[in-house]
């Protein structure tokens, strides 16, 4: 029996586990998803015995989830599309920051009153 390791922010998959994700899952973000990955088992504290098996078990759920949504009608759930949004999003604040008005920025109204 393995003993349980505390996940560490320094955390990373060996060569072996990326290539084996690399190939078998070439749509997926590998480095966003360790990110992912490690910040989601620093914060609740968890230990495995095996960090590299957990992480293979994350990113076959992550396409998974993928498939499933997109298979509901929600094709915009993937990594990359969740960065090109974040990275919209983040234009959008910067240039209500900077009092710039960008033509392309679609704004809602606010209601006056609430």
């Amino acid at each position: 029996m393995s003993k349980l390791k505390p996940m560490t922010e320094e955390w990373e998959p060996s060569a072996s586990t990326l290539q084996k994700m690399t190939t078998n899952y070439p749509e997926v973000d590998l480095e966003y998803e360790r990110e992912k990955f490690v910040d989601y088992y620093l914060s609740n504290g968890a230990t495995r015995a095996d960090w590299n098996a957990s992480f293979r078990m994350w990113i076959r759920r992550c396409v998974e989830y993928k498939q499933s949504n997109e298979s509901k009608g929600h094709s915009a759930t993937g990594t990359r599309e969740i960065l090109n949004r974040r990275s919209r999003i983040s234009g959008v604040a910067e240039s209500r920051d900077s009092g710039q008005a960008d033509s392309k920025v679609k704004r809602l109204r606010v209601k006056q009153g609430d």
